[in-house]
C-alpha cells in the first residue's frame, strides 16, 4: 500500500463535509438486537444475543473461533432470520429490501464478480444502491486513503484477498449508510491498511454512523472500539465499555473460558 501519510486527514475532512443523511442519525439506534437466536438444525449457534450500536460508536464482537460472530453479523445484515428475537436497523424491523439498505456490509470473504475491474465493481455498487451524488467523491477519498487508486483498473478475480477486501471496504464505506458492519475487520490486512481502517471506522462513527465490527485482534479493538461485546459458544459472556475492560487480553482469556494463559504457554514451550 502507498501514501497512508496525509490521506486519511484528507478523508477525515471531506467525510465531515458530505451529503447527510435524509433521516437524522441520532433519531434512532442504527442498530438494537435483543434476544437474538439462530439454528441450522440441531445445532443453535446463536443464543439470546442482545447488543445496541447508538449514533458515534464502533461496537466490537469479539470472540474464538466459531463463536457465532459471524452468524450473528449476517442476521444483523438480513442474510439470515433468526429463531428468535428482534433486529431493528435504523428504526426497521431487520428483513424487508428497505432495512437491508440502512446497512453498509463488508463481509469476511468478498466472493464473485471476478471478471470486473475494481473501478466497476464500486460503479456497480452505486447504481444497486442507488447512491447518491456524494459517493464518488467518498469512494475516491478512500481509494486514495487505502491506496487503491493504482489498481482501479485490475479485475477484482486478479487481486489478493487483502486488497479485494479493501475494495468491498471502499465499495460499502462510500454508501455512507447509517449502519456499518465489517466482519473480521483486519483479517487479510497488511499492517498499514490496518490502521487505515481503524482512522475510517472512527470518521464514519464522527459522522453519527453506528459501526460494529467482528474482530479477533484484541490491540485493534482496543484502539478502535468504544465498546465491546464479547461471545463464547454462540451466547453474550461479557460486554461493556472498551476503557473498562482494558486490559481486554485478560478480559477476554477470562469471559470464554480459555484454559490457557500466556504464562502457561511459555512454561509448556520450556519443556520442548
Amino acid at each position: 500500500m502507498e501514501g497512508l501519510q496525509g490521506h486519511v486527514p484528507q478523508l477525515n475532512a471531506e467525510a465531515r463535509g458530505g451529503p447527510k443523511q435524509a433521516r437524522p442519525l441520532a433519531s434512532v439506534s442504527p442498530l438494537d438486537v435483543q434476544g437474538v437466536s439462530v439454528r441450522f438444525g440441531a445445532l443453535r449457534a446463536v443464543a439470546d444475543v442482545g447488543f445496541t450500536v447508538e449514533p458515534g460508536q464502533v461496537v466490537g464482537l469479539l470472540g474464538p473461533n466459531g463463536c457465532g460472530k459471524t452468524t450473528t453479523l449476517r442476521a444483523v445484515v438480513g442474510l439470515l432470520r433468526p429463531e428468535t428475537g428482534q433486529i431493528v436497523v435504523n428504526g426497521l424491523a431487520q428483513g424487508p429490501p428497505g432495512a437491508r439498505a440502512q446497512v453498509a456490509y463488508v463481509p469476511d470473504e468478498p466472493e464473485g464478480l471476478d471478471e470486473l475491474a475494481a473501478a466497476e465493481y464500486l460503479s456497480l455498487v452505486r447504481s444497486l444502491y442507488r447512491a447518491g451524488a456524494g459517493y464518488d467523491a467518498r469512494a475516491a477519498g478512500l481509494c486514495d486513503a487505502f491506496g487503491l487508486r493504482p489498481r482501479l483498473r485490475v479485475r477484482l478475480g486478479a487481486l489478493s484477498h487483502g486488497l479485494r477486501r479493501i475494495v468491498s471496504m471502499v465499495a460499502a464505506f462510500a454508501l455512507a449508510r447509517p449502519l456499518v458492519v465489517v466482519d473480521e475487520a483486519t483479517a487479510a490486512l497488511d499492517p498499514e491498511a490496518s490502521i487505515v481502517l481503524r482512522e475510517v471506522l472512527r470518521v464514519l462513527a464522527d459522522r453519527g454512523a453506528g459501526v460494529l465490527v467482528a474482530t479477533q485482534e484484541l490491540a485493534f479493538a482496543e484502539r478502535v472500539c468504544d465498546e465491546v461485546v464479547l461471545l463464547s459458544a454462540g451466547s453474550v459472556v461479557a460486554r461493556g465499555r472498551t476503557a473498562e475492560l482494558i486490559p481486554l487480553e485478560e478480559t477476554f482469556l477470562s469471559a470464554v473460558g480459555a484454559r490457557t494463559s500466556a504464562e502457561e504457554v511459555r512454561r509448556g514451550l520450556d519443556a520442548l
